[in-house]
This record gives structure tokens, C-alpha cells and sequence, in this order.
């Protein structure tokens, strides 16, 4: 029934260490009790298949293999195909980590990208319509539904809301440029000569890994 783990290491988008696990995916029958059952309680939600079993089960949503952290705060961001790269459980503890640190920062409703549902008892993805969020529920299916149309409905008293904060950045700059977001991540990155390159930030700006300027550049670090 997907007891086993493996133990890995991913990373916020500014680069402190989770510690999360990847279980291995439970067998058919449980996959199909959380799939019938969901399915049953909130028939008008979109089910998005995962991993499926062919030819007899070929729609499947239902996975044990991650959980709602693992989605919201990883896999989502980390870039979806159809084989949902990158699988894991993580958290309540574990996902914290994600706006403890710049990768994501507190923000209204209408700005969220990820919602941190009853104290983080559950997490969502905010989709393109504000009606709709996009989540796992736990070993059952990965759906988008309705707010309130799922086995977590918020108390909007004891829900907070994320935006993206810092952005990784691996450019070769080679004109001059003026760069505004919350937290910028530079990672290999370059500006060569004679170039401007302004930064404006709120949370921080982090350099690591290769990091040069040419001649006669400059660069201009300031709090927005």
C-alpha cells in the first residue's frame, strides 16, 4: 500500500534544503477506493490522471506518491508533464521552509499562487480562473475544483495566501537593464562590459555558483 519511502533533497527556489520522501505507489485496489470515493462526494470536479495503469485503468488520479505540500510547493513549480516529474510527500514542517526563506512571501487573495488552507493543513495551487484551485487530496486524486467543493474547504479566518517571490536568474546581460522583483536568485550569471545592471528588491538578493562582471560594468543594488 505504498509503505516504503525514499528519502531525497529538494530545494526552494532560493535554495534552502527539504528533506522530503518519494513513497512508492500504492497497489490498485487502493489507488481505486480513493478514486471511486472522491469521485463520488465531488462528481463536478476536473480529475487529472497520474501514473496510469494500462489497459485496465487508464484514468486514474488517485496516487500515493505525492501528496498536496509535495504538489503545491514543488512539483508545481518545478514544471508539470504528463509524467508529474519529481513526485514526492512533504510536510506541513517541511513545506514552512518555502516562506520561511524569500521563495515565496505572505500576499492578498487576489495575488496568491499557492494557499496555505486552515494553518497548512492543506495546500492548493491558485489557478487562471478565482473560482477554481488546483490540489492533491492526500492519497486520493490531484483535481481542480471549485474552493469549497473539495475534503478541505477553508476557513477563510485561518487561510494565508503566497505569491512567488524569488526568481532564479542564469542570463548573460549585455545591455544595460533594470531588474525589479520581490527576491532575485543570480546563478551563473554574467554581465559584460560597460553594462548597467540595476536591481531593485524587497527581500533580497542572493549570488552563488559563477558570477562575473567585464570591464567598466556596474551594478546597482537597492531596496525597492
Amino acid at each position: 500500500m505504498g509503505m516504503s519511502t525514499i528519502g531525497q533533497t529538494v530545494y526552494t527556489p532560493w535554495g534552502t534544503p527539504v528533506d522530503v520522501t518519494e513513497p512508492n505507489e500504492g497497489d490498485i485496489d487502493g489507488r481505486l477506493y480513493w478514486e471511486n470515493l472522491r469521485r463520488g462526494q465531488w462528481p463536478n470536479a476536473e480529475y487529472h490522471t497520474t501514473w496510469p495503469v494500462y489497459p485496465l485503468y487508464p484514468y486514474l488520479s488517485s496516487t500515493f506518491k505525492f501528496n498536496c505540500h509535495g504538489y503545491a510547493w514543488h512539483m508545481f513549480w518545478f514544471g508539470e508533464d504528463d509524467e508529474l516529474d519529481e513526485p514526492v510527500k512533504m510536510t506541513l514542517a517541511e513545506a514552512e521552509n518555502y516562506f520561511d526563506d524569500p521563495s515565496f512571501m505572505e500576499c492578498a487573495q487576489s495575488e496568491a499562487d499557492i494557499w496555505w488552507i486552515n494553518g497548512g493543513s492543506h495546500s492548493a495551487v491558485a489557478t487562471d480562473n478565482p473560482a477554481f484551485l488546483k490540489s492533491k487530496w492526500a492519497d486520493g486524486p490531484l483535481a481542480t475544483h471549485r474552493i469549497a467543493e473539495s475534503p478541505y474547504p477553508p476557513n477563510m479566518s485561518y487561510t494565508t495566501f503566497y505569491k512567488k517571490c524569488s526568481y532564479k536568474i542564469t542570463n548573460t546581460y549585455d545591455t544595460d537593464i533594470t531588474l525589479n522583483f520581490c527576491a532575485i536568485h543570480l546563478h551563473n550569471s554574467s554581465v559584460l562590459n560597460y553594462v548597467d545592471l540595476e536591481i531593485e528588491y524587497e527581500k533580497g538578493v542572493l549570488i552563488d555558483g559563477t558570477f562575473s562582471t567585464g570591464t567598466g560594468a556596474t551594478l546597482y543594488f537597492y531596496p525597492d
